[in-house]
């Protein structure tokens, strides 16, 4: 049976061509979707949770890091340190805002371009909202320093010895760190006292960073500051994640689910229509098959088989795509952030199953209705 699936499939080469083609885009779009899914949920949500920071406290009306939407007055802040189930804490200052990336050459600017940043002041000393990793140059930033994060040295081409123009100030480039890319903006990093005074925050802050105890359970924590404080929120580390993710990629996800579906709608098409196409051009040979003896289960199986062999050459095909573009894509549109898991694939490996059965049902019932006496009429 198998031989002879293989026979139906490869005679017509051109309709064998479009229809894995077809297939092929299919999976292709769905892979290419699902992976830039996880590049922006990993860059979006990653810093946050990579922090070193337990709990994040805000003012009331905060829900995430990106918007930054918080005033924290410093005044009694002391007394957070006090709690036993609190190891350290540190003042944070966080801003998003347009900057410049300015291109120094022989003490000259050579280039400005703008660039949307999220302006950071965090505290040495305990590093919490800090870079993550550092590339090159300093470990820390000094007076009038900033430490830069690899994606606007890879998207600007500034790195240590330039500048960046922020909150109406030139700040010399001295690090480069990675773990900062927010993809629609990325991230500088200051000393806590430069950010208070660049943006007139003496004694307050965006937020307050906490590292909680040994052994305690952070959500313990974030459920008590607030009975304790008013006008403030706290947040363990995952959950403040996953609302800064939401907010960003909350409103990409009904589009993103309109395309994939639209993108298997392609494949179901294509596939489908010349799966039947080529049975309907056979059925004269399928009722001989009948008429000699072959039961229905037999051609149903036939159909079923050339749909599993076109999609699974698609999905080869495609998924070879996927992971060849992502990395050209990503290197000439760095918001083009893609992450390829292999999870991902196995989900788009059972939608051209699925798929590919979908395709083939409709044929196998037009096999149903062939009558195998027509055959030997004239």
């Amino acid at each position: 049976m198998l031989l002879l699936a293989r026979k139906n499939l490869f005679s017509e080469r051109i309709r064998l061509i479009i229809s894995v083609g077809g297939v092929a885009l299919s999976v292709f779009l769905i892979g290419v979707l699902l992976s830039l899914y996880r590049g922006w949920d990993e860059k979006v949500g990653g810093f946050v949770e990579d922090s070193d920071v337990d709990v994040w406290v805000g003012s009331e009306g905060t829900n995430d890091f990106l918007a930054a939407a918080s005033l924290l007055p410093l005044e009694n802040a002391d007394e957070v340190g006090e709690q036993p189930e609190i190891d350290e804490w540190s003042a944070i200052v966080v801003r998003p805002m347009q900057g410049l990336a300015v291109k120094i050459d022989d003490g000259e600017d050579t280039s400005e371009q703008e660039m949307d940043i999220h302006f950071i002041g965090y505290d040495p000393a305990t590093n919490m909202s800090g870079p993550i990793k550092i590339e090159e140059g300093a470990e820390e930033p000094g007076e009038g320093e900033v430490i830069i994060d690899q994606a606007i040295k890879d998207r600007y081409g500034i790195g240590v010895g330039d500048e960046v123009e922020a909150a109406g100030r030139r700040l010399t480039v001295v690090g480069v760190a990675s773990g900062g890319d927010f993809v629609a903006s990325q991230s500088v990093f200051v000393t806590l006292a430069e950010a208070q005074d660049l943006l007139r925050m003496e004694e307050a802050a965006t937020f307050i960073g906490i590292r909680v105890t040994d052994g305690t359970d952070p959500q313990e924590v974030a459920d008590e500051i607030p009975l304790q404080a008013a006008g403030v929120v706290a947040f363990t580390s995952d959950e403040f994640a996953e609302r800064t993710r939401e907010r960003i990629l909350g409103n990409v996800l009904p589009i993103l689910t309109m395309v994939l579906g639209l993108a298997f709608i392609v494949g179901l098409a294509v596939s489908g229509l010349t799966i039947y196409t080529a049975t309907v051009e056979k059925a004269r040979e399928y009722g001989i098959l009948k008429a000699v003896g072959f039961k229905n289960s037999y051609l149903y199986r036939l159909v079923f088989e050339q749909s599993l062999a076109t999609g699974a050459i698609g999905f080869l095909i495609g998924a070879g795509l996927t992971i060849l573009f992502s990395p050209i894509a990503g290197a000439q549109v760095p918001q083009f952030v893609t992450l390829v898991r292999w999870q991902d694939m196995v989900f788009v490996l059972l939608a051209t199953v699925f798929m590919s059965l979908i395709a083939g049902y409709v044929p196998v019932r037009r096999l149903a209705s062939i009558d195998p006496t027509s055959v030997f009429k004239a």
